[in-house]
């Protein structure tokens, strides 16, 4: 079958740079899906996405769309024929479908035979496909910041001024936005302003490529990458791939061009993070290092215009990021004559929330808790009490005040001049520790009981005043907190049962809390931990029975979760699981059963047998479970087999007399008890 080349581009007005790359994602997904739904193959795909330009050039385009086969239900087939005659029902059916009575077929169904019609939709020619894809594409777009212009009520991102639209030499006639295809666009706004006609769909790449612009989103990508190493090398420095700087700046260039300038070796003296900050955030310039990896005082730009005195441009780009490092060293230079521990009287300005509390308040809960949680697992209160007292003084720096990404890390650069403990200096920057999901964990423990703690009173201090996430709305990050404490306190040093901590964060809040709120948070904790584990790729039920008898002991969930799994498969585990739901059946209606059991009225030996095997596997199971060797304690668990299948074979639990009734209960409850140290098994599915 002969196959085509189909190029399609949307000519506009420079793109937000913050929206190109999500364009250049929904342009690959909807079109792959689009012609996937109109039958129309190909052999690949690849997106146009560049600051003037949106498309999507297409090789080895099929000339028509595959047949597709298609069913019709007509009339029943009582109502289809009268005296073996085709109805008026049935010929309406026919008309409509262009048929005779003869084509159709009657089907036996549930309901009686119907009139059914088998047709083949023949393919159509991509040539009339095409406009109607392109055009559902561009209505499919999710936009952040749409706009209109003009008089029409069609949106995007910025006002579109051509469209182009080729099969191999061919344009394919459609209207977007008021305006009709062509075969003609616009190469660079500088170097090649003036309109030009792409002879075929083949060649629209190099022509565009001639005329300074990569049209190809990735491919312009790595020439931008490609351009800074190569300056990089030609100065004798390294430069450090910034995947985030590298699509921001790939978004506003359609012809990238590294050029390599200085800085005076002065600005040196002012930490790397705010040289860094100053040059990426405010100049999208790329660091670079020299041969022993110390930040060097050359940066790289890049330009969209090979200009013809680049000494120039160097020159320009060299006087304002003078200016922007001159900033960052007065600033560093001013900073550095207060300590961080004087500027903490200024936290009680700055307000948390008006129901919470100022910053200062804040501070003061989260330096009794972690003093606490230090005593509790062997720190030194002394060290977190410093490290909290100090942890948020950098927000009134001036550094911080200029660069706000910078909060930790330059109160752990300033807490290590002012003399601090290491530990107390480390433990500033961990605060902050993870930002997001994938983002890293403090690696000591100080800064993870600071960050841990900072959590919980946050958690606490909303669910307290009744302020919770709700459906996709979570302004105070609530979601991503809790996710930070349950990743926080995989920490070895950590492993903590949250229950209790939370209970003290939520009992410290200026507003009391209602011990409904409090149910919800610890609830709104193991969510997060269901969902996270589950996404992991663990059974949902597994999760949920150890979730039910561990409590908040979040550190230990997935190690309980895995024990499970690694016996799931076997018959044992399924007996334990069956012999777990009985149990818990025979006291559902029981829940007053408690006390010791009475040796003096068992009545059958399996009775005395599954007794002493309960108190000799609880134990067992006991020391693994505080040892944390989960494997063990399922081995230990799964040798209670035999005496349970033997008690529940020899004994009515429900006899007539009510003392041995109850005492057998109680047996049930011993059992269960045992089983429960490790997980809920009449929660899981068999």
């Amino acid at each position: 079958m002969k196959t085509r080349k189909f190029v399609f581009e949307l000519g506009c007005e420079e793109l937000p740079t913050s929206a190109l790359p999500s364009l250049n994602q929904q342009f690959n997904e909807l079109f792959i899906t689009k012609l996937d739904d109109a039958r129309l193959r190909y052999e690949s795909l690849s997106v146009i996405a560049a600051p003037r330009r949106l498309g999507v050039s297409i090789e080895g385009l099929a000339e028509y769309s595959e047949d597709k086969p298609f069913e019709r239900r007509g009339p029943a087939a009582s109502a289809a024929f009268q005296e073996g005659e085709p109805s008026k029902a049935l010929l309406g059916f026919c008309r409509g479908l262009g048929i005779m009575p003869d084509d159709t077929e009657l089907v036996e169904t549930d309901k009686g035979q119907w009139v059914v019609y088998r047709g083949v939709e023949a393919g159509r020619c991509a040539s009339e496909i095409l406009p109607e894809v392109c055009a559902s594409v561009v209505g499919s777009l999710t936009l952040s910041k749409p706009m209109r212009w003009g008089n029409g009520r069609e949106e995007f991102p910025r006002p579109v001024h051509w469209i182009l639209a080729m099969i191999d030499d061919q344009v394919v006639p459609m209207t977007l936005f008021g305006l009709t295809s062509s075969n003609q666009t616009f190469g660079h706004r500088f170097m090649a302003p003036d309109i030009m006609t792409i002879d075929h769909a083949g060649q629209y790449h190099q022509q565009l490529t001639n005329a300074y612009v990569i049209a190809d989103f990735e491919q312009r990508k790595r020439a931008t990458w490609d351009t800074i190493e190569q300056s990089a090398r030609q100065h004798r420095v390294t430069v450090e791939l910034d995947e985030s700087l590298l699509t921001e700046v790939n978004c506003l260039v359609e012809w990238p061009v590294a050029l390599c300038g200085e800085f005076e070796e002065r600005f040196l003296e002012v930490p790397d993070i705010a040289l860094i900050a100053a040059m990426k955030g405010h100049q999208k310039y790329f660091h670079t290092r020299d041969a022993s990896g110390v930040l060097s005082n050359r940066f790289i730009t890049v330009s969209n215009i090979e200009s013809k005195d680049p000494e120039q441009v160097i020159a320009g780009n060299q006087r304002v990021i003078r200016a922007r490092l001159s900033d960052a060293k007065f600033f560093f230079d001013l900073d550095k004559k207060e300590t961080l521990a004087a500027r903490r009287p200024r936290l009680d300005t700055i307000m948390f929330h008006p129901k919470l509390g100022s910053l200062g308040a804040k501070t003061e809960r989260v330096q009794a808790l972690g003093s606490k949680i230090a005593q509790a697992v062997g720190a030194d209160s002394a060290l977190i009490q410093r490290a909290t007292t100090l942890s948020r003084c950098d927000l009134v720096t001036e550094m911080v005040l200029e660069f706000d990404e910078l909060q930790g890390q330059m109160g752990t650069i300033y807490a290590a001049l002012d003399g601090e403990p290491s530990e107390v200096a480390q433990a500033i920057e961990g605060l902050y520790q993870p930002a997001g999901a994938s983002d890293q964990v403090p690696n000591n423990l100080y800064g993870t009981l600071l960050a841990i703690t900072d959590r919980l009173d946050t958690l606490a201090g909303l669910f307290a005043i009744n302020q919770p996430p709700t459906g996709s709305k979570d302004p105070f990050a609530l979601r991503r907190a809790a996710i930070g404490v349950l990743r926080l306190n995989e920490f070895p040093a950590l492993r903590l049962d949250l229950t209790a901590w939370i209970t003290d964060a939520f009992a410290a809040q200026p507003e009391a809390g209602s011990p409904a709120q409090l149910d919800a948070l610890v609830q709104f904790i193991k969510d997060r931990e269901r969902v996270r584990l589950t996404d992991k790729g663990y059974r949902h039920d597994m999760v949920v029975a150890v979730q039910e008898t561990n409590g908040l002991a979040t550190g230990k969930t997935e190690d309980r979760v895995k024990a499970l799994i690694a016996q799931s498969e076997t018959e044992e585990f399924a007996t334990l699981v069956s012999t777990n739901k009985r149990v818990a059946n025979l006291l559902k209606d029981h829940p007053e059963i408690q006390g010791a059991v009475d040796t003096a009225l068992f009545e059958d030996p399996s009775e005395a047998a599954v007794y002493d095997m309960v108190r000799q596997v609880s134990d067992i199971v006991d020391l693994a479970v505080s040892r944390e060797t989960y494997a063990d304690a399922m081995e230990s668990l799964l040798t209670m087999k035999p005496a349970t299948d033997a008690f529940f074979d020899n004994v009515m639990i429900h006899c007539e007399q009510e003392a041995v009734r109850a005492n057998r209960l109680r047996l049930c409850q011993h059992v269960k008890n045992a089983y429960s140290k490790l997980a809920d098994f009449s929660l899981i599915q068999q």
